[in-house]
C-alpha cells in the first residue's frame, strides 16, 4: 500500500514545482515598437540582442533573444460590443415594373478592440530532433549551442502557458540566422 502512495506524492511535488516555476519574463518591445526586426544589435545593457515578430489580423509574438535571456510576450487583439447605432442605408427595389431606391434603417454594433499581452511559462525548441526547454532561468550552454546551430529557416517553436495548454509559433529564419551571433562562441 505505501508503495502505490509514494509514487503518487512524488508526482504531485512535481507538478506543484512545475506550477511553482517563474513565467517567461515578457519582452521589452511589443508588434509595435520601432526596433530593427530580425538583425543582431548591440545594446548597452544586454549586449547582443535581436528581436523578432510574427502576427497575424488579431496577434503577435514579440520576442528578444541575448545570449542570457529569452523574453516573449503574445499579444491578442480582442473586440467587445459597446453599444449600437442605427444607420440609414439605401436599397434598389423591384415596385411596380421598375427598380426605384428604398431608404432602410439598419443597427449596427459600435465595437471596442484591445489588446491582451501574455508570457508563457516555457519555451520548446525542437531542434535536430531534441527538445530542448526554457522556462525563464538564463539560457543554457546546451541551448545556446542548438540555437546557435540551428538549421536556417523560419522555425516553429511551442509555447506552454500556465494551465499546461500549448501553442505553436513561428520564430522568422532572420531571427534564427541571427542566433548564430548572439549564441556562438
Amino acid at each position: 500500500m505505501i508503495k502505490k502512495i509514494l509514487p503518487l506524492v512524488v508526482i504531485l511535488t512535481n507538478l506543484a514545482s512545475i506550477s511553482a516555476q517563474a513565467q517567461i519574463t515578457p519582452s521589452p518591445v511589443n508588434q509595435d515598437s520601432r526596433v530593427p526586426w530580425s538583425e543582431v544589435v548591440n545594446d548597452p545593457f544586454d549586449g547582443k540582442i535581436v528581436y523578432d515578430k510574427d502576427f497575424g489580423s488579431n496577434h503577435a509574438t514579440v520576442s528578444s533573444w541575448t545570449r542570457n535571456y529569452i523574453k516573449l510576450s503574445y499579444f491578442q487583439r480582442e473586440q467587445e460590443i459597446v453599444s449600437y447605432r442605427n444607420v440609414r442605408r439605401t436599397r434598389q427595389v423591384w415596385r411596380k415594373d421598375k427598380y426605384v431606391e428604398e431608404v432602410y434603417w439598419e443597427r449596427e454594433p459600435i465595437y471596442r478592440s484591445y489588446w491582451l499581452s501574455d508570457s508563457p511559462e516555457q519555451i520548446l525548441f525542437a531542434i535536430d530532433g531534441v527538445v530542448y526547454r526554457y522556462d525563464g532561468d538564463v539560457v543554457s550552454d546546451e541551448l545556446a549551442s542548438a540555437l546557435a546551430n540551428a538549421p536556417e529557416g523560419n522555425m516553429r517553436i511551442r509555447l506552454v502557458w500556465q494551465n499546461q495548454r500549448t501553442q505553436d509559433v513561428m520564430i522568422g529564419g532572420g531571427t534564427v540566422k541571427a542566433w548564430k551571433e548572439v549564441y556562438g562562441n
